[in-house]
């Protein structure tokens, strides 16, 4: 039988009035004066761990933010911002693709008003040597049509002439 075994099931105030051994312990440790209670509830309250290291701190700064224990555990949230920073990565090369892609839609429906096609429309640029960017003239036919107008009639006229 072991010694925590005399106490199972019984309170400190049956102990004390059974006279079973070891209640004088239990009473004894319990008791303020004890140094090993009293230094150990001073331990734990003045215990704050740090981080582990100056990596640590900084994953976890990068992840602030995220759910569940990705933001406060550092095994979980170096996992999900080593796969945030791929994404980003990826993201940044996907950016320029969509802008890409918005800026020829928009210089498009532009040409179309006009009686071109956006493969035309480039062949005459290159040709002309006009050296407006598609970020420009997007712009320039999203928001100014009549000088988009006369970008489209100088294309058109310089066709004419070279051909």
């Amino acid at each position: 039988m072991g010694f925590f075994s005399i106490f199972s099931g019984r309170s400190p105030a049956m102990l004390r009035n059974s006279g079973a051994i070891g209640s004088r312990l239990l009473l004894n440790f319990r008791s303020e004066k004890n140094p090993l209670v009293t230094g150990l509830s001073d331990r734990l309250q003045q215990q704050q761990r740090g981080m582990a290291s100056k990596k640590h701190k900084a994953v976890l700064r990068m992840s602030k933010g995220y759910r569940g224990r990705a933001n406060s555990c550092y095994r979980i949230a170096i996992n999900r911002v080593e796969k945030a920073m791929q994404y980003a990565y990826r993201d940044r090369k996907q950016k320029k693709r969509d802008f890409k892609k918005l800026w020829i839609q928009r210089i498009s429906a532009g040409v179309r008003q006009h009686d071109l096609s956006y493969s035309s429309f480039t062949d005459k640029l290159r040709k002309s040597n006009v050296e407006l960017n598609r970020k420009v003239l997007a712009e320039i036919a999203s928001h100014e049509p009549f000088s988009f107008k006369a970008v489209v009639d100088v294309l058109k006229m310089n066709a004419a002439r070279s051909s």
